[in-house]
């Protein structure tokens, strides 16, 4: 004799439904009401939630979790997380979260230069939410001078670029004028007031200002890729924030080679001269150093001696800490760098001149302070940049 499934025990049936997919579940529920009920049973959807999107959290939204899958995540589920908008040389950085009955995405700059310890700074870009008919997501521009004001979300055509848009940029012009508003965000971009304005490379900052904010307001995105732990990695991959002279503090994101014993630094914030998705800095983890005190007195000292490399296969988590310091004819862009660090290697940071004219790789030395600080030495530069690492998002 057949046995329906309808037969078997509702929460028997309920378990075997967890295993379908949002359209298998929806072609079930045509069969019957029975089957009908049964998919839309609260446990069910919240489970879709957490498997298909990883959240869950319906609350202020005032919605099941079947309508919060159905009218808010396959919508906008997907957009979650860091994305790097094309934005000329510069690129950036936003970040879409869930907020309590909202969805927000949000800009975030790395602090003023020098102090790439501090945390990233974060202003609000767009948010999204119900509108008064629950069938409807409206999104909102939170940039310009007005308040609030309407924009839009969109996916590319390929699906893997993300699009937001303003659709009233007249919001964005600054009441008492353009001079005014340049005054105002060069203060917010070098911690400055508007009496020391003429400072060195303002050229360069009257550029990024044009550039970044005299375009209009859209956002063509891609994302912003996560690599996952690195077993026995003296530092995990991530993003970083560091030192980059006259351009002030970039983000890039570290991450190492899978079929090579190799690390790199991409940009996710650039300048005119190697600009944002160009690899910044390359690292050969085959070849640890140890360096006396006397050794790193200075940049030529370290080109002319015969620097000794520990063996390839050596336990790198069980190397003694060795000492580190600036060499006396460098130019440090960082005050006060730690006095130890945990290992050295061969590496190579990526110069340019101005339009990513004429680029070419210069040698230097990437230095493992802890998990979340490391140093670059560009040993033609005669410049030591330090790197932090960016800890306002648990998941990186």
């Amino acid at each position: 004799m057949t046995l329906s499934i309808l037969q078997l025990p509702p929460e028997l049936v309920a378990h075997v439904l967890r295993f379908l997919s949002s359209s298998d579940l929806a072609t079930f529920a045509l069969v019957s009401k029975q089957c009908r009920d049964l998919v839309n049973l609260e446990s069910l959807w919240q489970h879709r939630c957490v498997q298909d999107y990883k959240n869950d959290r319906v609350e202020g939204w005032n919605l099941s979790f079947k309508e919060f899958y159905t009218k808010v995540l396959c919508k906008f589920g997907n957009c979650i997380g860091r994305w790097q908008p094309e934005i000329g040389h510069y690129g950036g950085l936003i970040d879409i979260k869930f907020d309590r009955g909202c969805i927000k995405g949000r800009e975030c700059f790395p602090p003023v230069d020098p102090h790439v310890d501090q945390p990233l700074r974060i202003r609000p870009l767009f948010s999204i939410h119900l509108a008064e008919d629950p069938s409807i997501l409206e999104v909102f521009c939170l940039k310009g001078f007005n308040g609030p004001h309407k924009g839009q979300l969109s996916w590319g055509e390929d699906g893997q670029l993300l699009v937001f848009e303003c659709s009233e940029n007249n919001n964005h012009q600054h009441p008492e004028g353009k001079q005014k508003e340049f005054e105002e965000w060069l203060t917010q971009e070098t911690g400055r007031p508007p009496s020391e304005f003429f400072v060195h490379g303002q050229e360069l900052l009257l550029m990024k200002f044009l550039v970044t904010t005299q375009l209009g307001c859209s956002y063509p995105m891609t994302r912003v890729m996560e690599q996952p732990a690195r077993p026995g990695a003296l530092i995990q991959p991530g993003l970083f924030k560091g030192n980059y002279g006259g351009h002030g503090i970039e983000i890039i994101q570290l991450s190492y080679s899978d079929t090579e014993n190799k690390a790199e630094g991409r940009k996710i914030t650039g300048d005119p001269n190697v600009p944002a998705n160009k690899i910044s800095l390359y690292i050969d983890l085959d070849h640890p150093m140890v360096l006396t005190l006397d050794q790193q007195r200075t940049v030529e000292l370290m080109e002319e001696i015969d620097i000794p490399e520990l063996p390839p296969d050596i336990d790198l988590q069980h190397l003694p800490p060795q000492p580190f310091q600036v060499p006396d004819d460098c130019f440090e862009r960082f005050s006060h760098p730690p006095s130890m660090c945990r290992a050295r290697f061969h590496g190579q940071g990526q110069i340019a001149g101005h339009g990513f004219t004429n680029p070419s790789m210069s040698s230097g030395h990437f230095i493992v302070f802890d998990n979340n600080n490391f140093g670059f030495l560009w040993l033609e530069l005669k410049s030591f940049s330090m790197y932090s690492r960016v800890q306002e998002f648990p998941n990186i």
